[in-house]
């Protein structure tokens, strides 16, 4: 009996423990999903935190990369850039086997030859003549005048190409004004560079220009050097870029009064029978080539 006992007790006991258990177990698992829940929602979240971050850091390190790329900056090695790459369109011009391309520059204008009636039509023609004529009612050509760039290679179109010069008149014939355009032979085209104002007190209002004739400088030569130009060579306008220790032409320093500093100042260039090279201008002096205040550097 005792032994029967024995085993029921430990039956009920273990009967009466184990729903206790059951109950326990099921009170956690019952305690614990909320948290777990939670916890999954939470990391969902900080996970697509994350990709949205990450999408936008790349976003926006893109778009920095295209900036910098646009406005030149950032590496120069990598994709090809330039006509004819992927980046840009290919042209007729600028890539491999072709010529270079022509600088966009809308203030040039073509001219068909170097004969002054070509070159006085296109003049007529262009849209910064028309302007200043509109504008001072000062619109009769007379003959243009080319103006050689002496030896300047600076890198500076209005130095290193030579200049076309015409001088106008009003319709009663007085002049009022003169014009210079910058002369690009290679590519036959010119742009207008300056336009001074000659009033009637001015002592050139009854000249054309050049306001100093060759037949002037070629008798200035005969007269003060004592010798002729050589055969086969002929008289030529000419200017330089000048030296900048010579800030006032006619200075108590550094003293130059013959001109030859810009276009419309020009000094006749003459070789001479012993091939050396002579200038004469607006001083009526005739100069050998050391006496020119050339800017330095310059051959």
């Amino acid at each position: 009996m005792a032994h029967s006992r024995k085993r029921i007790n430990g039956r009920s006991s273990g009967t009466k423990k184990s729903p206790m258990l059951r109950s326990k177990k099921l009170t956690i698992t019952h305690r614990s999903q909320p948290g777990g829940k939670l916890f999954s929602t939470s990391l969902g979240f900080g996970i697509a935190i994350v990709l949205v971050l990450g999408l936008a850091l790349i976003v926006i390190i893109a778009r920095g990369s295209a900036i910098a790329n646009a406005s030149g900056g950032g590496p120069t090695t990598g994709a090809a850039v330039g006509f004819g790459s992927l980046n840009h369109p290919k042209g007729s011009c600028g890539n491999i086997g072709q010529s270079p391309c022509t600088p966009a520059t809308p203030d040039w204008f073509n001219v068909g030859s170097e004969s002054p009636g070509t070159v006085a039509g296109a003049i007529l023609a262009s849209s910064d003549f028309v302007s200043i004529k509109n504008r001072f009612g000062c619109g009769l050509l007379d003959t243009p005048a080319l103006v050689h760039a002496y030896g300047a290679h600076t890198g500076m179109d209005y130095y290193d190409d030579d200049h076309w010069v015409i001088s106008t008149r009003d319709t009663t014939g007085m002049h009022c004004g003169l014009f210079d355009f910058v002369y690009d032979r290679v590519h036959h085209r010119m742009r207008f560079s300056s336009y001074g104002v000659v009033t009637s007190q001015d002592p050139h209002a009854g000249q054309a220009f050049p306001y100093i004739t060759s037949s002037v400088a070629l008798a200035s030569l005969r007269s003060q050097r004592k010798i002729d130009i050589l055969a086969g060579t002929h008289l030529e306008l000419i200017f330089f870029p000048i030296d900048p220790s010579f800030p006032y032409l006619n200075s108590p320093v550094h003293k130059w009064a013959g001109g030859g500093n810009s276009a419309m100042n020009p000094m006749w260039h003459m070789i001479g029978l012993d091939k050396k090279d002579y200038f004469l201008g607006a001083d009526l002096n005739v100069h050998a080539q050391q006496d020119l205040p050339i800017a330095s550097g310059q051959p």
